[in-house]
């Protein structure tokens, strides 16, 4: 094959990328923009078909979500709500006809994903359809035994990614390609995970693939256009409910280099500059695990490079991670909004299940140094892990009421059991997950994936629906907080009236 005509052939093979998001949530995805840039990059054709602006059951949001999409005026940004995902996304296949189909998912829009390719004809299912994304990195063989394509990509996908493409764009065997588990010849062939990628040589992400307006998100009362941005791979911590300590063992184990990295501040300030121009910047969202673990040398130069900017940004990071001068500096560099990972109030369920040995006291004097600014300080929580009682829940609840009165207290998360973590693997242990390939899944946020004897289901779901209430209102009040725990009208109606009585609404994140 000549270069000429190998070139023709990039441009003719066809790669239509599937974002199964539900509704209004967060940013355009960032791998998606990297992956574009690099498809592009080698000359192949890039589509995509994004649910993120579709109101439909399959990947229906909670109920705040679709509120909160009506309180804004979104006809104003050119953004119209569509629905009948599967319909629209059968018709850009055939408008497309693309050779290859790249899904890119976490556990939470799995389902989505999973509903939409089983919806497909027979002839639609003979493209090729490889599943990329933190969830496919922890349960490939799940995919694969769910028959909804025959390639999954596990680790960092870059450099996978378009090994495959350009084996199967040129009639190569693909069924060797690093990072891939392969259904081939009635067999599941598992190949290691392979070196990773060199962050510098990464493009910058191409969002054209997107349309103009889809780079519109809320937060904080405002429709800003936004964009994720990476300034370090990875995470040196350990907590037991994440699956980024899971990242660096496997790295570790399959290549022997360390997973956790950062880029160069050079790189990111290229890329900053480069989308600001295109898209004038309303908002930009650290993708960062802990944005703040950083040594002061790296915190000074991303501050003298960002200072340039100030466009509002959000992030997320640990109590441990914060100083006054980082707090007052962050300020400066106009900061929106931050959330700190509190996760649970008693030290010692903290250490012992999640291995997070902050102190209760240094938890309070980091929210403590951001009090009072500009930005917002949130304080997270979740609640339902492994081996926790209704005591150990209100231990959480009563820390955050210790917290300054500007911390913004939005209730507390049902905890996700998600492949690769710690604390899944003790609840399948402990029989608390009966079925050890269940799936979390987002279009039940409200429900347990746990049944402990110590925890019942109905007893966690009625203090997740009134934790911020018990945050905030008077302890005299916390006897006609519990009645409103239940499911029924009476306790549903006392929920809405305390709210009422006290302004107070849950936040939408």
């Amino acid at each position: 094959m000549t270069q000429s005509s190998f070139n023709k052939s990039k441009k003719n093979f066809k790669i239509l990328l599937l974002y199964p998001n539900i509704q209004m949530s967060q940013m355009m995805p960032y791998s998606i923009g990297l992956l574009t840039a690099l498809f592009r990059r080698e000359g192949f054709a890039v589509d995509l078909f994004d649910t993120t602006f579709y109101v439909d059951e399959i990947n229906k949001n909670y109920e705040s979500h679709e509120q909160h999409i009506l309180e804004y005026e979104w006809k104003e940004k050119g953004q119209i709500f569509k629905t009948n995902i599967v319909d629209n996304f059968q018709k850009r296949i055939e408008e497309f006809d693309p050779n290859l189909i790249a899904i890119s998912v976490v556990e939470n829009t799995y389902s989505i994903a999973r509903r939409i390719i089983r919806s497909l004809s027979k002839k639609m299912k003979k493209i090729p359809i490889v599943w990329g994304g933190v969830f496919a990195t922890f349960a490939p063989q799940l995919i694969l035994n769910d028959n909804v394509g025959d390639y999954v990509c596990r680790g960092e996908g870059e450099d996978a990614m378009i090994e495959f493409c350009n084996k199967l764009c040129e009639g190569k065997p693909t069924h060797n390609v690093q990072n891939f588990w392969v259904r081939y010849n009635g067999n599941i062939i598992k190949n290691k995970i392979g070196s990773l990628v060199d962050l510098e040589s990464l493009p910058i992400p191409d969002y054209s693939v997107f349309p103009e307006n889809a780079t519109y998100r809320p937060m904080q009362g405002k429709i800003r256009r936004t964009i994720g941005l990476e300034t370090q791979r990875g995470c040196a911590y350990t907590c037991t409910f994440c699956n980024s300590p899971a990242k660096v063992m496997l790295h570790k184990s399959d290549t022997g280099q360390m997973f956790a990295r950062k880029r160069s501040i050079k790189k990111v300030n290229e890329e900053i500059d480069f989308l600001h121009k295109k898209y004038n910047l309303g908002l930009i969202y650290m993708i960062d695990d802990t944005f703040l673990a950083v040594s002061e040398k790296r915190f000074d130069e991303l501050y003298e490079m960002y200072i340039d900017y100030k466009i509002p940004f959000w992030m997320n990071t640990r109590c441990e991670t914060m100083t006054e001068r980082r707090a007052k500096k962050l300020e400066e560099m106009n900061m929106l909004r931050m959330n700190f990972g509190i996760e649970h109030g008693n030290p010692e369920y903290r250490r012992k299940i999640l291995k997070r040995t902050t102190s209760n006291e240094r938890m309070i004097s980091a929210f403590k140094m951001t009090s009072g600014k500009k930005y917002v300080t949130v304080g997270d929580l979740i609640i339902g892990m492994p081996e926790e009682n209704r005591k150990l829940i209100f231990d959480s609840i009563k820390f955050t009421r210790q917290l300054p009165k500007d911390v913004e207290k939005t209730g507390a998360f049902i905890f996700a059991p998600y492949h690769g973590t710690q604390l899944r693997e003790l609840a399948v242990k402990k029989g608390y997950i009966k079925n050890p390939e269940s799936i979390c899944d987002i279009t039940k946020p409200e429900e347990s994936m746990l049944d402990q004897p110590q925890l019942p289901r109905e007893e966690l779901i009625g203090l997740a629906k009134t934790v911020g209430l018990y945050q905030k209102l008077p302890e005299s009040k916390w006897k006609f907080i519990e009645k409103a725990e239940g499911s029924g009208k009476e306790a549903i109606e006392l929920r809405t009236q305390l709210r009422l009585d006290y302004n107070w609404q849950p936040e939408w994140r």
